[in-house]
């Protein structure tokens, strides 16, 4: 594994928020760069949280979670991008605005400080907002904008941190079904070129199985893994999701 590879790895991992009863047990899984490794399950049952386990925003209650970008070093800041599922955007403020705060990770103090971005972190921008198909809506307040826009937002402002791992939480809801084409096509090119690790919740199964590379399933307090291709009709039908 090269350094600017990267794994995820979750090992014996409980995961919750109370060591009694943890949402998740036993959560065993690794990610490597260049997978599309997809999550569903019912509502509530604890996919969100185990996406903020993985960004580090929460911690195991037994177990490990590590990231790195290789096999023994720590993945550096700006290496994991988060999408939430109510997208964290600035909703007063422009696209570009809001794309550019993901460049932050990657500069230094004095840019961070007095939020003069650099000649480069501006190209960044741009061709993250134009490969999102939003060059249009560069200088447009994010409240204008459809919900599908705001998510494709959302996805720019991660594409410009650089990261080596995208943990996007429902980031294809509210999209017409071209625009979540779009979107998808984007997230493949993203993994395959690019080379990161994506790892994302879908309420769509069906969806899901069509492109990501391995497909995960929270059934009670486990985790499952799909054949993808030979075992199609294990997969929940809507009346379970």
């Amino acid at each position: 594994m090269s350094n600017d590879q990267l794994r995820l790895h979750f090992s014996n991992a409980s995961i919750g928020f109370e060591t009694e009863s943890p949402l998740l047990k036993d959560i065993n899984l690794t990610i490597n760069s260049g997978e599309i490794v997809g999550l569903i399950g019912r509502s509530g049952i604890g996919k969100t949280t185990l996406l903020r386990t993985a960004a580090g925003l929460l911690s195991p209650l037994s177990g490990s979670v590590e990231c790195c970008c290789d096999l023994t070093m720590n993945a550096k800041r700006g290496s994991i991008a988060l999408i939430p599922q109510r997208l964290g955007l600035i909703q007063h403020q422009s696209v570009g605005y809001n794309v550019l705060m993901g460049a932050l990770p990657g500069a230094n103090y004095l840019q961070t400080v007095l939020s003069l971005p650099s000649r480069e972190m501006q190209e960044a921008t741009k061709d993250a907002i134009r490969a999102v198909g939003l060059s249009d809506k560069i200088f447009e307040s994010v409240n204008q904008l459809s919900g599908g826009q705001q998510r494709r937002v959302a996805i720019a402002r991660a594409m410009v941190q650089n990261p080596r791992l995208i943990l996007a939480d429902e980031c294809l809801g509210e999209l017409d079904a071209e625009t979540a084409k779009e979107i998808i096509e984007l997230l493949r090119s993203l993994a395959k070129e690019k080379d990161i690790a994506i790892f994302i919740v879908d309420h769509n199964p069906l969806r899901a199985r069509t492109f990501c590379d391995r497909l995960l399933q929270l059934r009670g307090n486990s985790l499952i893994e799909f054949d993808n291709l030979n075992e199609r009709h294990s997969l929940p039908q809507a009346g379970d999701r």
